[in-house]
Parts: structure tokens; C-alpha cells; sequence
């Protein structure tokens, strides 16, 4: 008689990578790359892993080439000048932040840092489990009509109370330029939804991807079996 096996619970696994790249063994670019496999949860699971392990490629590839060789020609033209040079680095993380009827939400950020100026990203990506299919920015307002123009409305508003009170420092014509910019790469949490704008797009680059939460309105779907995890 056979030994029956326990099924296994769905769960975010992180992966993680760390690199150094030299030059005549000087120190050039040193990486960490970290990307979540879904396991435990299907085909939908396996999709989603898939999805991220080309994510992960892409990011890697972009280190090992294009930044690398740009490294390589900064630290020769700063030999050449007798100049010091700190090597570059660049990171990709990320967390769950939400797991809850079928809905999984994950929050990545990434950073690259060239002579001590850094340049950051952050998204959101929320997935139907079951399906391994993204969720829309519309999907996550419950589908209702005029959704991006009561988001930006929360946004703006948002925005202003923080600049009044000194939180984030804002552009001064911040407002006009957040209206134009795409609502997309969400996060959806359990106080509502994350928008983070893009570095130096509506605040200085110092400020990084100024981020701002917004009230979805109904609640987000729960399916019979609810599971969150973290």
C-alpha cells in the first residue's frame, strides 16, 4: 500500500542570484537578482513562474551586457584620467503583498546605481492564480465606469495634502504631468491599491517613484476556499 502524499499549499518561493563581474579581476558590476516561483497552485502557478523566470532573463542579460560593458568603458576612461572608480550595481526584489481569493498581488522594485546615482523602478503585478492571467487596472476599481478618472481624482488629491505637508516633494506643475501619465503596473494590498510614479517624472529623481494609495471602492473577490500568504 502505497504512502498517500499531503497536497502541497501554494506558496511564493524566491529566487534569488548574486554575480560580481570584473574587468582584469577589478570589480565592475555586481548584481543581485531575486524573482518568485509560484508553487503548488497548477498550471496557473506554472505560468506565472514561467512568466517570471524570462522576467528574471531579461533583467540579467540587460546586466551582463549593456550595463557591463558601459561599466567597463567608465572604468578605462577613468584610468586613463587617473580617476578613482566605484563599481556599479544593480538590484531587482520583490515581495507578496496580497494573496486573497484567488488574487495574488506581488510588489517588485528595481535599482541600478552608477557613480553613486541611483535609478529606481517599482510595479505591481496582480494575477488570478487559478487562470495565470494578469489583472487589469480597470478589474482592480471593480470595473466601474469613469474608474480612471476617480483614481486620478484620488491621486491628485493625494498629492497635494503630502506636498502641503511636506511629505513628498512635489513638481510644482506635478499635477498636470501625473494626469497624462498611464495607470498601470498596480499592487494591489489590503489598504487598497499602489501607484507608483515613475522616478523624475512628477518629483525629483532624489524623491525615487513616489507612490500613492488609492481606494478601489467594492471589495476585492473571494472565492470559497481563502488562503493569504506572505
Amino acid at each position: 500500500m502505497g504512502v498517500r502524499q499531503e497536497k502541497q499549499e501554494p506558496r511564493v518561493v524566491w529566487q534569488e542570484e548574486v554575480q560580481t563581474l570584473t574587468l582584469e579581476g577589478e570589480p565592475v558590476l555586481s548584481y543581485t537578482l531575486v524573482w518568485p516561483e509560484v508553487e503548488g497552485a497548477g498550471l496557473g502557478g506554472r505560468w506565472i513562474s514561467r512568466y517570471y523566470r524570462r522576467l528574471a532573463q531579461v533583467w540579467r542579460q540587460r546586466w551582463q551586457r549593456e550595463v557591463y560593458w558601459k561599466a567597463c568603458l567608465e572604468l578605462a576612461q577613468r584610468r586613463a584620467a587617473a580617476r578613482p572608480f566605484t563599481p556599479w550595481t544593480g538590484r531587482l526584489t520583490g515581495e507578496v503583498a496580497l494573496w486573497e481569493g484567488g488574487l495574488l498581488s506581488l510588489r517588485l522594485e528595481g535599482e541600478e546605481v552608477r557613480d553613486g546615482r541611483p535609478c529606481r523602478v517599482r510595479w505591481g503585478d496582480v494575477w488570478r492564480v487559478k487562470e495565470g492571467a494578469p489583472c487589469t487596472a480597470r478589474e482592480l476599481f471593480g470595473k466601474k465606469r469613469g474608474w480612471k478618472r476617480e483614481a486620478v481624482r484620488q491621486l491628485v488629491q493625494q498629492g497635494e495634502s503630502r506636498r502641503a505637508a511636506g511629505d513628498c516633494f512635489l513638481d510644482p506643475m506635478w499635477e498636470k504631468v501625473a494626469r497624462r501619465l498611464p495607470l498601470r503596473d498596480l499592487c494591489l494590498t489590503p489598504q487598497g491599491v499602489e501607484a507608483a510614479l515613475p522616478q523624475g517624472a512628477v518629483a525629483p529623481a532624489a524623491e525615487g517613484t513616489p507612490v500613492f494609495l488609492l481606494q478601489p471602492g467594492p471589495p476585492i473577490p473571494k472565492s470559497e476556499e481563502k488562503d493569504r500568504f506572505h
